[in-house]
């Protein structure tokens, strides 16, 4: 498998939902496969089952399963639908950053996977409609194979945002954080650790001029 393709096989996954006050509401279930396609593709089928709890829910909608075809060229890739279109981009090995809309859904989306180990996968992100977000969530994936149950440690505490952020919120165990250092520049951090995997990540966003980048530390 190469770098690019870090994220291929068949991943079990379970993404905890919050709403933007950080109210706990439920959780997600789902099984994601993600094949060659050739021609510089990769087929994503993801298979969703919202708990009970969302059934008065945005996400309850996300039941079922969705399929999208990805394109990948270098550190960028482009999601080309059914289900899922919009842009991903690959900072490091294993750390991809993506928004975009799912049409069918009726929802935009930014989003974060990191790999921490071969075996777990860090995600999580933000559906929206028209700029208001709808559901904050973060979540784990582990290979199918693994035998490793998908789980996160929602008791531990986000970690401390530090006096640099103007406004900083929780979405259970991950720290969300914006600051604005000039009317051009925008910085924002996502960042959580993983008592489970005995690790964390820190992916710093840095929007300057319209030009942006983004740095992930693991560890």
């Amino acid at each position: 498998m190469t770098e690019k393709d870090r994220f291929s096989g068949d991943w079990l996954i379970v993404e905890y939902v919050y709403d933007p006050d950080g109210t706990f509401r439920g959780e997600v279930a789902q099984r994601r496969i993600v094949e060659q396609a050739g021609d510089g593709r990769l087929l994503v089928t993801q298979v969703c089952q919202p708990s009970p709890q969302l059934a008065d829910h945005p996400m309850a909608a996300f039941a079922g399963e969705w399929v999208f075809d990805l394109e990948t060229a270098g550190d960028q890739r482009r999601y080309l639908g059914p289900d899922v279109v919009g842009v991903g981009t690959v900072w490091q090995p294993g750390a991809l950053t993506g928004q975009g809309l799912w049409p069918r859904f009726g929802y935009e989306f930014e989003s974060y996977s990191v790999l921490v180990a071969s075996d777990r996968q860090l995600t999580g992100g933000f559906f929206s409609l028209a700029g208001r977000s709808v559901a904050d969530i973060v979540g784990v994936a582990v290979p199918e194979a693994s035998g490793i149950e998908p789980r996160l440690d929602l008791s531990a505490p986000p970690p401390d945002p530090g006096g640099q952020w103007t406004q900083h919120r929780a979405v259970g165990p991950m720290l969300v954080a914006t600051d604005w250092p000039s009317p051009s520049q925008r910085r924002r951090l996502w960042a959580m650790q993983d008592p489970i995997g005995a690790t964390g990540i820190e992916i710093t966003e840095v929007v300057d001029d319209g030009n942006r980048s983004v740095s992930v530390v693991v560890g």
